[in-house]
């Protein structure tokens, strides 16, 4: 009996190379501070204005900032992702870690992550409001993942050091 070339064991999947965690985007970015934002306006002006609910103008009062703390909020915290081509991953490392030192991020050792990948976060009480910074370099390209807020200050500097 010969054995069916076809019936052989499939081949091992291929290897791939690690990728930044995407964070929240726009629209749902947006529909957390929406959400919040109305929330808590709709309760104010019930307390402050004195009117009950039934009326429906707490809930306008809700809806309107509602809208306005959501795309405020999407368009500073929303998740982006910033790929700069490199020449030398050691340079660009060392010209990432005085650009993010400068902000007041330190790299984090976590053997959670998979190799390649970078975490940088801000000491304990300046974390919760600032969040962490992803950066994994290959050989011709670095990712850096953020929040908006936080990308122009990284662009910026790592452009003044050179790195474009």
């Amino acid at each position: 009996m010969t054995e069916d070339p076809s019936s052989t064991a499939p081949a091992a999947p291929p290897l791939t190379e690690p990728t930044l965690p995407a964070g929240p985007s726009f629209g749902l970015t947006f529909l957390y501070y929406f959400c919040g934002t109305a929330l808590v306006t709709t309760l104010l002006a019930v307390k402050s204005l004195g009117i009950g609910l039934d009326t429906g103008i707490p809930n306008q009062y809700g809806i309107g900032f509602g809208m306005i703390g959501g795309l405020l909020g999407a368009l500073v915290n929303r998740s982006t992702t910033l790929t700069l081509p490199i020449s030398s991953q050691k340079t660009f490392k060392r010209e990432l870690d005085t650009a993010l030192a400068d902000m007041g991020y330190t790299e984090v050792e976590d053997p959670n992550w998979l190799d390649g990948i970078s975490v940088y976060r801000r000491p304990f009480v300046r974390q919760l409001l600032s969040g962490r910074i992803y950066v994994l370099i290959t050989d011709k390209k670095a990712q850096i993942s953020s929040r908006k807020l936080h990308m122009g200050g990284i662009k910026k500097r790592l452009e003044a050091s050179g790195i474009r």
